[in-house]
């Protein structure tokens, strides 16, 4: 993740609360420019048109800062938050994703999926569905020690191939340098 990314709700809010002050103040001048002239019977109209010619742009370009960092803010605090990860809601984002191609530069579908399991979480798994099968009697004692003698032999294959793999990882460069 780069700089902005992992400073985005810090930033996101000094901009919103930096953005709407600023906005308050210039609405604050405004409002009392206007209730200082209905208090001295001066004509309203000719005022606020004075006023604003100036100010409406500011007031505008204010406005749309207050939005677009909103929404950033909001966002950033999506993101941070704890949402449940699962096969549903990730399928539902990407059904979503597919409708709305919007939707899709936000990674709704792939920030909900659940992370795959890791190759020991897979084995341990595998070992407790064996034992499963073996206490509720759907596979004999013979059947249930063949598949783990299968488990732990794939698990030692797994584990010499990723050896090999570092091993020639290291040995390419060491031969680079």
């Amino acid at each position: 993740m780069g700089w902005l990314s992992n400073r985005a709700l810090g930033i996101s809010l000094v901009v919103l609360l930096v953005t709407s002050s600023l906005l308050a103040v210039v609405l604050g001048y405004l409002g009392l420019v206007v209730y200082s002239a209905l208090m001295t019977g001066t004509p309203i109209v000719g005022i606020l048109l004075d006023m604003t010619v100036p100010y409406l742009p500011v007031v505008a370009v204010l406005l749309v800062l207050v939005v677009l960092s909103g929404i950033w803010f909001g966002w950033s605090l999506l993101q941070r938050a704890s949402i449940p990860k699962n096969d549903r809601l990730a399928s539902v984002a990407g059904r979503a994703e597919r409708e709305v191609p919007l939707l899709g530069a936000l990674g709704l579908s792939e920030s909900l999926s659940p992370p795959e399991p890791t190759p020991e979480e897979r084995a341990e798994r595998t070992l407790a569905e064996l034992k499963r099968q073996y206490v509720d009697g759907e596979i004999d004692e013979r059947e249930f020690e063949r598949r783990v003698d299968r488990l732990v032999s794939n698990d030692s294959l797994e584990e010499a191939r990723a050896a090999r793999e570092r091993r020639a990882v290291l040995e390419g460069e060491s031969g680079r340098t």
